[in-house]
């Protein structure tokens, strides 16, 4: 007969095998559940985020609508995607196939945005035609959040694109757009507080549109600060904006089309009107191709003295001691300025 020491043994060896297999279990799994458990704690902070992201927007009078939002990409990703998004503010209204945002859990402020399928933005202006953007492919970008919430920066990218305005459709190869805030609203006139970047090459523009200068806009290049506070696209935002101080600092306005390459810098802003006025500063080679460009739509004497101030104005400062003219350009009473020479006639703009 076996002896009671010799068979509990065996036993006492399991046992504190399984209990060292449950250690082991516990040890693997617990990261994993907290893992998740905090996975879908981020998950459902989107989720909030983007709801109330909406909900301020509409309160703002924004029409803000999709087909359905969903948040997935458990484990590595968090990805939320809506479908069908419709966005209508003052004067502006995007609407797209589907928007997905990307980022991973342990980096969630900077996100990965895709805009699969076709996207159109329509831009109104009381009294003129809508200038409509169409993006059959869709597109691409980022944005960077700060842990506060407020938005850092924003790049997004578009390619092979159609603007159409007055029933002329113009192929755009390539449009960037970039944007950037600082941290907290500006509390002094002379800080940014909002900075913006536009790129837009290869614009095919319809047969008749200036044929000395061709068809083909190779780049048109834009970056601008608002200085202050940023107002909201209104009347009374924008009033007391301007009342304040506030500006728009062009850094660099460039167009590359054909013979004629323009660069402007200088300051932009608003009237007792909320019209547009400015002092700006240019740099122009190829004048004279505009200047002929132009002329079919000038009176014989002002083409003439076009001609001689043009002349006055240029400096061999360019590539191979090509003219460059360097003229003031103003915007005063809806009207565009180059020099004393009143080019052409604005129409108003109407908030």
């Amino acid at each position: 007969m076996p002896s009671p020491l010799n068979s509990s043994a065996p036993r006492r060896l399991l046992t504190g095998r399984r209990i060292a297999t449950l250690l082991g279990l516990m040890v693997l799994l617990l990261p994993a559940a907290a893992y998740s458990l905090w996975w879908w704690q981020a998950a459902r902070t989107v989720r909030g985020g983007l709801e109330t992201w909406v909900a301020e927007q509409r309160a703002n009078g924004a029409v803000v609508e999709h087909g359905g939002l969903t948040v997935g990409g458990f484990p590595f990703t968090l990805r939320a995607e809506l479908e069908r998004p419709h966005l209508a503010t003052r004067g502006a209204d995007w609407q797209g196939a589907r928007l997905t945002a990307e980022a991973p859990p342990w980096n969630p402020t900077r996100i990965a945005l895709t805009f699969p399928g076709e996207h159109r933005l329509t831009v109104v202006q009381a009294g003129q035609p809508p200038l409509d953007l169409l993006a059959p492919r869709g597109g691409n970008g980022e944005v960077t959040m700060r842990m506060s919430g407020t938005l850092e920066r924003l790049a997004l990218r578009f390619t092979d694109l159609t603007a159409q305005i007055a029933g002329q459709r113009v192929p755009v190869a390539s449009l960037d757009v970039g944007a950037a805030q600082p941290d907290s609203p500006p509390a002094e006139r002379g800080v940014a507080g909002l900075t913006l970047t536009l790129t837009a090459d290869g614009l095919t523009l319809p047969d008749g549109v200036l044929p000395n200068l061709g068809r083909e806009v190779r780049r048109t290049e834009l970056t601008l600060r608002v200085m202050g506070t940023p107002p909201r696209p209104e009347p009374a935002s924008l009033s007391a904006w301007s009342r304040d101080g506030g500006t728009v600092e062009v850094d660099r306005l460039a167009l590359d089309w054909g013979p004629l390459g323009a660069v402007l810098s200088g300051t932009l802003a608003l009237d007792a009107q909320l019209q547009p006025q400015a002092a700006l500063t240019a740099e122009i080679r190829g004048a004279p191709a505009v200047l002929d460009a132009f002329k079919p739509l000038m009176r014989p004497n002002e083409a003439a003295i076009a001609r001689t101030i043009l002349a006055m104005l240029a400096r061999p400062t360019g590539p191979n001691g090509e003219p460059v003219v360097t003229a003031p350009v103003t915007v005063q009473d809806r009207a565009l300025f180059v020099g004393p020479l009143r080019v052409a006639a604005l129409p108003k703009i109407v908030w």
